[in-house]
């Protein structure tokens, strides 16, 4: 697993999904968990600790990593019980998501190289603040 196609998977699929706040800290603190333990498949820890290292409020937790496993990033067995901690699998990413049109680079013949705008609709006047 390639830490830098985790973390372009994320933004790609945030871009789709618009993750909250807690969500995108939820995810980004179980991928420095799993690079501290040296990525492992599973990643137990438990619900109470995350929710204080998150910084979030229990339900906030099963709801933030619930969406992150519906978008396909995560996989999870929740804790039950005493001493039974949260399992996380961090998903390798999915090849067959769009690219955000963002991303599409469109050529414009017509367009010269130096215009300094002129095409686009700023007005030039020569100076250096155009």
């Amino acid at each position: 697993m390639n830490l830098f196609d985790l973390l372009a998977n994320f933004w790609r699929v945030d871009e789709q999904k618009n993750f909250t706040g807690n969500e995108t800290r939820l995810f980004f603190f179980l991928i420095h968990l799993a690079n501290r333990s040296f990525w492992p498949e599973w990643i137990e820890f438990a619900d109470k600790k995350m929710v204080v290292n998150a910084n979030i409020s229990l339900q906030v937790l099963k709801s933030a990593r619930e969406r992150l496993k519906e978008a396909g990033l995560l996989n999870y067995i929740p804790g039950g019980g005493f001493r039974v901690k949260t399992k996380y699998q961090i998903l390798t990413p999915r090849s067959n998501l769009k690219l955000s049109s963002y991303y599409l680079k469109a050529k414009d013949n017509n367009l010269k190289i130096s215009s300094h705008g002129e095409k686009k609709g700023f007005v030039h006047t020569g100076s250096d603040f155009d």
